[in-house]
């Protein structure tokens, strides 16, 4: 992260900018508007960051453990430990944050299985036809969807 100076800013400024910055992120309604502001506020490096952090609680929640998880972001153990200990203090922005996700992840999970099933009982189509193609294509659409889900 970046640094922030050693001049101390007056306590009811500070509160004041805060109100704001948390009230411009509710307002924000879709994923890109929010990706425009994080990607116009934090440099690349930041937003990596947080995104790992992010990660760790998650993949900590799976019950990976350290080695896992340093193997697969490429993070430090002391930064894994600093999320976990987050984690276990019961920090809510981290709870609610990863339970959204696991609970996300399980109903694409569902819909993936629907899918699936739907794929697999509809009656087979003649190579060529437009048809094939269309399953085809959902499969590989499902296929894909699935590894990228995989990845962490």
């Amino acid at each position: 992260m970046g640094r922030i100076s050693k001049r101390k800013i007056d306590p009811e400024i500070e509160g004041r900018c805060f109100e704001i910055f948390w009230g411009l992120l509710a307002q924000l309604k879709s994923p890109l508007e929010i990706r425009e502001f994080l990607e116009s506020l934090l440099s690349y490096i930041e937003q990596t960051m947080l995104a790992k952090r992010l990660a760790i609680a998650v993949l900590l929640a799976r019950g990976y453990n350290y080695e896992e998880i340093d193997q697969t972001l490429k993070v430090s153990k002391s930064t894994i430990g600093t999320v976990q200990k987050q984690l276990l203090i019961g920090a809510p922005g981290y709870k609610k944050a990863v339970e959204k996700i696991l609970h996300q992840e399980k109903i694409d999970r569902l819909w993936d299985k629907l899918e699936e099933i739907i794929l697999s009982v509809s009656p087979p189509a003649q190579y060529g036809s437009a048809r094939f193609e269309i399953k085809s294509q959902a499969g590989k659409e499902l296929a894909k969807r699935k590894r990228q889900r995989s990845a962490i």
